[in-house]
C-alpha cells in the first residue's frame, strides 16, 4: 500500500513540474522582444548632384502601448542615428559607418531639405555627429563633444576631422587650399562641459591627407597674446 501512494505522488510531482515548465515556457514565446517594435523610417531622402546616388538620413519609429514605457533611449526629432547611401544605378546600398554616432546635420551650407543635395562646392559630404560620451551619462546629446567628419560624394572612406575630447564651434572649407579649418574648445577646467569659460582653438586639416588637425596659432603666439591682453584689460588696484 506504501508503495502505491509512494508512486502516486511521485506521478503527481512530476505532472505538476511538466506543467510548471509547459506554462513558463508559453510565457517566455508571449513576451516580445523589444526590437520587434522597431519601426524603420526613412521618410526623407535627397539625391547627390544628380549622379544618381541618394542619402538617407536614418530615424526609428517605436510601436508600443500608451501604458508602455520606452525601450530606447530618445533622439533628438532633428537629428540621425545613421545614414544609408542607395546608387540608383547598381542597386547597391549601404550605411555610412557601423560604430555608433548621432548626426547633427550634413552640409548644412548646402542642404535645407531640398530634393538635391549640391557639392558642387566640394568633392565631399562634411557631416557634424557625436560619438563620445564625454561626461559617461549613457547618453549622446549637447552636452557631449560634436566632431566634424568627411566622407566622399558616396559616402564612402567616412572620417573624422576633429580632434577627440574638443568640441566643434565652427567650420569652414577652404577650396583653394582642400583644406578644413575650424575652431574647437576643449574642457579647459575639468569640469565635463563645453562652455564660454573654455579655450577655443583654430585648427587646420588637409582633406585629403590621413594627417591629424595641426593647431594653427602656435604657444608660442597665444603666450604673447596672453601677456597683451593682460597689460591691456587687466584690472587696476585703487
Amino acid at each position: 500500500m506504501k508503495r502505491i501512494i509512494f508512486i502516486l505522488s511521485m506521478t503527481s510531482v512530476i505532472s505538476c513540474s511538466g506543467n510548471s515548465e509547459s506554462t513558463t515556457g508559453s510565457s517566455n514565446i508571449n513576451q516580445e522582444s523589444p526590437i520587434e517594435n522597431l519601426n524603420v523610417q526613412t521618410a526623407n531622402f535627397s539625391e547627390i548632384d544628380s549622379s544618381g546616388v541618394l542619402i538617407f538620413p536614418l530615424r526609428m519609429g517605436e510601436s508600443k502601448r500608451e501604458s508602455e514605457s520606452s525601450s530606447y533611449k530618445e533622439i533628438p526629432q532633428s537629428e540621425f542615428w545613421n545614414i544609408m547611401f542607395y546608387n540608383s544605378a547598381t542597386n547597391n546600398y549601404y550605411l555610412l559607418t557601423k560604430d555608433k554616432i548621432l548626426i547633427e546635420n550634413f552640409n548644412d551650407d548646402y542642404y535645407n531639405d531640398t530634393e538635391t543635395i549640391s557639392t558642387n562646392k566640394t568633392n565631399y559630404i562634411f557631416y557634424t555627429a557625436r560619438s563620445l560620451d564625454y561626461n559617461k551619462d549613457k547618453l549622446l546629446n549637447h552636452q557631449d563633444p560634436l566632431y566634424l567628419y568627411v566622407s566622399n560624394k558616396k559616402g564612402e572612406n567616412f572620417r573624422q576631422l576633429s580632434p577627440n575630447n574638443f568640441n566643434l564651434e565652427n567650420w569652414k572649407y577652404i577650396k583653394s587650399t582642400n583644406k578644413v579649418v575650424f575652431s574647437a574648445s576643449k574642457d579647459s577646467n575639468k569640469n565635463n562641459l563645453f562652455d564660454d569659460k573654455d579655450e577655443v582653438i583654430a585648427f587646420e586639416v588637409n582633406v585629403d591627407s590621413n594627417e591629424l588637425a595641426k593647431e594653427i596659432f602656435s604657444n608660442e603666439t597665444k603666450n604673447e597674446l596672453k601677456k597683451l591682453y593682460d597689460r591691456d584689460w587687466k584690472k587696476v588696484k585703487k
